[in-house]
């Protein structure tokens, strides 16, 4: 099966929802004009990614008004979209990806690999979330958990395709260019992990980055770097074709991806409730 798929590298302005659910709806319409059926948004795309107190104040509940937005567009459109965002549950925050089908349902995995100061904004999740679709068992990861052997282990065989959402930053000034002297070697691996993924597993693989500027804080060592967000956001083929691969600025990669389901729908492994057609919007977007 064939599918023309996107990868949406965009910067996101900390705090400003509206802001970023604005700039990625032009994203998004651009991708419906190429025929594009699978998108993919950064980590965190309507938030925006940082050192922030006030993540459980942007979180939203699959009710939300981000989840019903994209939610509407992937039903009108006949489109698969996912996107990072904050998620409450309860009295607890995740650092989620939501995917969205065009039965309208949406099904919600938890980033499990918290990294510095994510772990006093977020809980942490617990188990894989595969989604079976019309284009083949869908796997998801939130940036550093693609670092991780076991993730992927989990995954083998059991998914056509992998989607990555992330806000990976340089590790390096961002007016200077000087790398950071221990985490500077890191930056650049996030242009390389997801081809890495779709070799080792045979399957194409999407990974969306967020771009711009932010401000990397290290923990322990004091360490604050003017940084900025790697970028480098790929379409990876698997064993079909080589990976196509962003800069460091705002872009939309499009490009025909190849999957050979070999099973059919498989049982997913739910990390939240999936929500049904009928709660998003009446209205249908232009």
């Amino acid at each position: 099966m064939k599918f023309q798929a996107a990868a949406i590298q965009m910067p996101s302005t900390l705090g400003e929802v509206d802001e970023n659910l604005e700039r990625a709806d032009a994203y998004l319409r651009e991708a419906r004009d190429r025929g594009v059926e699978v998108a993919v948004l950064p980590e965190l795309f309507n938030t925006g990614y940082g050192l922030c107190t006030h993540y459980a104040s942007m979180a939203e509940d699959a009710e939300g008004p981000t989840l019903r937005y994209l939610r509407d567009r992937a039903r009108a459109w006949g489109m698969l979209i996912t996107a990072g965002f904050a998620e409450r549950d309860g009295r607890h925050v995740h650092n989620a990806q939501a995917v969205c089908l065009p039965n309208g349902t949406v099904q919600i995995y938890r980033k499990r690999h918290l990294v510095f100061w994510e772990r006093f904004c977020f809980r942490p999740g617990a188990a894989p979330l595969i989604v079976a679709t019309p284009w083949g068992r869908v796997g998801l990861a939130i940036c550093a958990d693609m670092i991780y052997r076991k993730v992927w282990a989990e995954y083998r065989d059991r998914i056509d395709l992998a989607i990555i959402s992330s806000a990976w930053p340089v590790f390096a000034d961002r007016d200077t260019g000087r790398r950071h002297w221990l985490f500077g070697h890191v930056g650049p691996l996030s242009g390389e992990i997801p081809a890495k993924v779709a070799r080792d597993l045979g399957i194409p693989v999407i990974f969306a980055n967020q771009c711009g500027v932010t401000r990397t804080t290290i923990p322990v060592l004091g360490t604050r770097i003017a940084d900025r967000f790697a970028g480098l956001s790929s379409l990876c083929d698997g064993l079909h074709a080589g990976a196509v691969r962003a800069g460091g600025e705002a872009a939309m990669l499009v490009k025909e991806l190849t999957v050979h389901p070999k099973r059919g729908p498989v049982t997913c492994h739910f990390m939240s409730h999936s929500v049904p057609a009928d709660s998003s919007f009446n209205s249908e977007p232009s």
